[in-house]
């Protein structure tokens, strides 16, 4: 039958026990299609847009700091009016040099904002003209900083873009896309050529 992901997940979970989840390529192999006609069909895999499409939301898949690995405190924002949109698997960001945020894929090599709490209670900022990949500014900034730079109001984008001497630099939000419908932590992906794109939001 043709349901909606939602309707088929509450589908699963009261017939069964959930939507699939395919922690490898022997799991695909035993996906068990009752015709032909069934060529596409949903699996458990989701990345929800009401929890990081615009809001700084709290749900697993939601944006988080780097250096807490929490969603944020205040709710502080400052997205371009259509960001975050996830073109092309975007689940890291940076900040422009007007302040405001923009989503982009993790392997881009940007300049990058650190941070360190010193003094106690106050976050001062050191600009990297380096360009590297976010997860390698993580681990710069966590080797010779205590993390990439995390903003909770106004004034510490203020600092932040202060410090900036190139129009765009990395910054310590993340987010981790695509997680299983049962929570589980398989890692296992399978995504065809040009995949996941976000087409149609």
């Amino acid at each position: 039958m043709s349901v909606t992901w939602t309707e088929a997940q509450h589908y699963c979970r009261e017939k069964h026990t959930d939507l699939v989840t395919i922690e490898g390529a022997d799991d695909l192999s035993r996906l068990n299609r009752p015709s032909p006609s069934t060529e596409w069909s949903w699996i458990g895999l989701n990345d929800d847009p009401k929890s990081w499409k615009g809001v700084m939301g709290n749900d697993t898949n939601s944006w988080r700091w780097s250096a807490t690995g929490e969603t944020s405190e205040t709710d502080y924002h400052n997205w371009y009016s259509d960001q975050p949109n996830d073109i092309g698997n975007q689940a890291c960001l940076y900040i422009y040099i007007d302040g405001r945020w923009l989503d982009d894929p993790c392997q881009s090599k940007l300049s990058f904002v650190c941070f360190n709490t010193n003094p106690p209670g106050k976050r001062t900022y050191t600009a990297i003209n380096n360009p590297l990949t976010w997860k390698d500014a993580q681990t710069y900034c966590r080797t010779y900083h205590t993390d990439l730079a995390m903003i909770e109001n106004a004034q510490e984008s203020r600092n932040v873009t202060s410090v900036m001497s190139e129009h765009y630099s990395w910054i310590g939000l993340y987010r981790e896309p695509w997680k299983w419908s049962n929570n589980s932590r398989s890692s296992f992906r399978n995504w065809r050529s040009g995949e996941p794109n976000n087409y149609g939001g």
